[in-house]
């Protein structure tokens, strides 16, 4: 074993009662080892600076913990300590018997093993300890020091394969870089130059005044001037035409005398306003913009282009979605897709069961957790943090949703079923306790488990009580109940609910199969097994929804059914299901798994789809394979090239990596189904997505989606790429390399600085310089020249450190940081060893 680094974390410890109880200060030590296959295998010591023996070890004590990687006591220290899994990603660790330690010691250490982690997102979160003989006080342990600052892992490999990506987006003139993103349809270059200034008037009728308005409005907030707007067609200035185009399509002609857009409707006008008003923020200075004379043909690729934000596992306030809201406008994303129940959180008020954000929609610690959800995913005990507890209340939401609507985007709430379900299920369970004294019929009314079940399961995520009971009949007067109320919240809105996303993913095996309940419904409806009530679930929902005239939405997993083959569950198609026109979004093609062409087997079957490529399209995946690069990976590593470089209609093409981030044989598609002429006209759109795990700290969610949003809605809204079509290698080579290119000089020279200016708060992703070595020395670069390097040989680089000007010599580690001279931020470490 070859031992990688140690890590001492000095942690604060913070009494959250009056009295101290054992210590004053903890540490966090971690010992990171490379075992044979050259897998990096973790033990965390949690260290405690003993205060008080005789109390420490004349009773008991559990210290909790968030992990989601199987944690485990080593087998040397089993006989001292032991771990318990309590649900979900959440642990203890308690000390047995026979504990014990020389009186003269003055700390005591508790490993926790866990095996092959990759980067930092993968460390155990969230701890705090608590006191048998106190059990309703808890102590937190604060980590003082960003974990990845003090770990050394040389990464040489990687980053010579960043360098040679950096290689190709190597700088282009700002003059010959087109300052619009997404990439319009077509650009006609005119002559002479618009100025725009406050002076400049928007000329609309009535019918297009309010829209006018707000997009003065708009314009005040970012650059502190508002326009005036007159319906007097005889001035000279920003002028509407109506024009017979689609809904979405626009036409915007700036003249050096005016500016007209042409468009059929409200939408087709607010996407030309959001390009103008992108095409002002490029060249606005001392208030004024010189924008070139251009006339933009522009509509978009693709009618569903959404975004999935999961407010669940970690929540984000009303603030944060109004924002992200503008964000999604101005980069014409017109979809929310809005996850906002799961297993760690409900978050959305409905009227008559307000015990769903009673109890679901707060985390924390009490002795005997029957008030609230667990701690997960590192939010800890306090019932007041940010991300653990919260949800919008009715008139929150109706104020999402006029936003929204007023960005021409369109929000669809997901009712996570039947798995996922947690919180629903004891927030259920919370209110049958309440009233099951005094009114049983009323407490049962909403049941969602059958109490008499013993099925055993347990999900990808270690829950093993998130499940539906889909035999219930109370679960269809709970699913009836949520959506007459956010149908009501819709309408008091002055919007229709038009589409619901009913979940359907992630069922694991053993669900409802020792229930009573389902099997009484198995013998009524002469089902095989409870594999069978899976269609038999969503076509019962398809109906309540049916009720209220809506579209069921849903993971593709709506249109299968768990079969049983050789002994081996497997999900397959349902063909017929296919009649009851559900949208699906297809989110599994992870490499080995033989669902890589899931989607377009879907779609040839005639299923309607979204493309939500996992491998792809989601953005909470670490940008790397760096050891300090915060995210998931198990679909794989997501930069924004990932998401730039995706060919819809064939996306076998790109698939260049599997999950290890190791390349693929191309060879290895040849077998996999192609997507038909009839396949892809069912292809209704693009989803990307960002689940809420690991966005546990106030900067996570702007880190992890940008500038990755921007390369998704390219994707969605841009024509489809000439290179994409392209069957010669080495021409689809040179070709999609001069189109990145320009993308990628695009983003660092024209959109991110926008963002720097007049978003400043939004922490974008840095991206990690390259570093190759060659002839003894260290060669370093950067995906745009707009960034620095700066480096040291003993710790993390600041700007006070040694600025990269040219190879470096001197043997030993050398510590590397891209920096951002606008934004003032620095990008993850990455280590090299010469």
């Amino acid at each position: 074993m070859k031992n990688i680094s140690i890590l001492f974390l000095i942690l604060a410890f913070c009494a959250c009662q009056t009295r101290p109880l054992l210590t004053e200060k903890l540490s966090y030590h971690i010992h990171s080892e490379i075992d044979s296959a050259g897998k990096i295998s973790t033990t965390s010591f949690v260290r405690i600076a003993i205060k008080d023996q005789e109390k420490l070890f004349s009773g008991s004590w559990k210290l909790y913990f968030n992990s989601y990687k199987h944690p485990e006591i080593g087998s040397t220290d089993s006989a001292r300590f032991g771990i318990t899994h309590v649900n979900g990603d959440f642990y203890y660790v308690y000390p047995k018997n026979d504990l014990h330690l020389d009186t003269k010691s003055t700390t005591l250490e508790i490993p926790i093993k866990q095996a092959y982690l990759k980067n930092i997102s993968d460390y155990p979160v969230g701890f705090f300890l608590v006191q048998d003989t106190e059990p309703d006080k808890y102590y937190t342990l604060e980590n003082s020091d960003p974990m990845y600052e003090q770990i050394v892992v040389s990464e040489n490999k990687l980053a010579a394969q960043l360098y040679d990506q950096n290689i190709k987006t190597a700088d282009i003139d700002s003059k010959d870089i087109f300052p619009l993103l997404p990439t319009p349809q077509h650009v006609e270059k005119l002559t002479g130059n618009f100025t725009f200034n406050k002076d400049v008037i928007l000329i609309a009728d009535a019918s297009y005044t309010k829209l006018a308005s707000q997009f003065a409005k708009q314009l005040k907030t970012l650059l502190g001037m508002e326009l005036a707007v007159s319906n007097d067609t005889q001035k000279k200035g920003i002028r509407f035409i109506q024009a017979d185009m689609p809904n979405e399509a626009y036409i915007l002609n700036i003249q050096p005398e005016e500016v007209s857009l042409q468009a059929g409707g409200e939408a087709g006008f607010f996407y030309a306003l959001q390009s103008l008003q992108n095409l002002i923020l490029s060249s606005f200075n001392d208030q004024i913009a010189t924008i070139p004379a251009v006339k933009i043909s522009d509509a978009p690729r693709f009618a569903h282009r959404a975004l999935m934000l999961d407010v669940a596992r970690n929540f984000q306030s009303k603030e944060r979605v109004l924002e992200l809201l503008d964000i999604m406008a101005n980069y014409k994303i017109n979809i929310l897709h809005f996850h906002f129940n799961d297993d760690e959180g409900w978050r959305i008020a409905i009227k008559g069961l307000e015990e769903l954000t009673d109890y679901g929609a707060k985390r924390g610690y009490s002795a005997r957790f029957e008030d609230h959800l667990y701690p997960a995913h590192g939010s800890g005990p306090d019932l007041t943090n940010n991300f653990g507890s919260g949800y919008y209340t009715r008139e929150d939401f109706i104020e999402i949703l006029q936003y929204a609507a007023a960005r021409h985007i369109q929000v669809i709430p997901e009712i996570e079923t039947p798995g996922h379900a947690r919180a629903a299920i004891k927030s259920m369970d919370y209110r049958y306790k309440k009233y099951s004294t005094t009114d049983s019929t009323k407490a049962k009314a909403f049941l969602l488990h059958d109490p008499a079940d013993a099925s055993q399961y347990k999900t990808v995520q270690g829950w093993n009580d998130d499940a539906i009971n889909v035999a219930m009949p109370s679960v269809y007067t709970f699913l009836d109940h949520v959506i007459a109320d956010l149908a009501s919240i819709y309408k008091e809105a002055g919007l229709d609910l038009k589409t619901v996303h009913m979940g359907g993913d992630e069922v694991p095996a053993g669900v409802w199969e020792k229930s009573p309940a389902v099997n009484d419904l198995l013998r009524a409806k002469n089902f095989r097994s409870a594999d069978d009530l899976w269609v038999y679930y969503f076509a019962e929902a398809h109906k309540i929804l049916n009720k209220y005239n809506i579209r069921m939405h849903g993971w593709e997993e709506i249109g299968m059914k768990r079969v049983d083959l050789n002994g081996k569950k497997k999900m397959e198609i349902v063909p017929s299901l296919q009649a009851n026109n559900y949208l699906m979004d297809v989110w599994n093609n992870v490499y080995g798994t033989g669902s890589e062409d899931l989607a377009y087997r879907l779609a040839n079957e005639g299923f309607k789809i979204v493309l939500s490529n996992v491998t792809n399209m989601y953005m909470d995946l670490a940008a790397n394979r760096s050891f300090y690069e915060s995210g998931m990976f198990w679909g794989g590593y997501i930069d924004e090239e990932k998401l730039f470089n995706f060919i819809p209609q064939n996306y076998f093409k790109t698939f260049y990596y599997d999950d290890t981030d190791s390349p693929i044989n191309p060879a290895a598609f040849n077998d996999k189904v192609k997507l038909s002429e009839q396949g892809l006209a069912n292809i209704q759109g693009l989803q990307t997505a960002i689940w809420g795990e690991t966005l546990i700290h106030e900067e996570s969610l702007y880190h992890m989606i940008f500038p990755k949003l921007i390369a998704f809605a390219e994707r969605a809204w841009a024509p489809s790429p000439s290179w994409s079509e392209i069957n010669d290698n080495t021409a689809f080579k040179q070709s999609y390399e001069t189109s990145w290119r320009t993308f990628s000089n695009q983003l660092y020279k024209e959109e991110l600085p926008k963002l720097n200016r007049y978003h400043p708060h939004i922490a974008y992703r840095i991206p990690t310089p390259g570093v190759k070595i060659e002839n003894d020395k260290l060669w370093a670069n950067t995906r745009n020249g707009q960034l620095e390097i700066y480096y040291h040989t003993e710790h993390p680089p600041t700007t006070k450190d040694h600025k990269y000007t040219g190879p470096i010599q001197g043997k030993g580690k050398h510590y590397f940081k891209a920096y951002d001279p606008q934004s003032k931020r620095y990008s993850r470490l990455i280590v090299v060893e010469l």
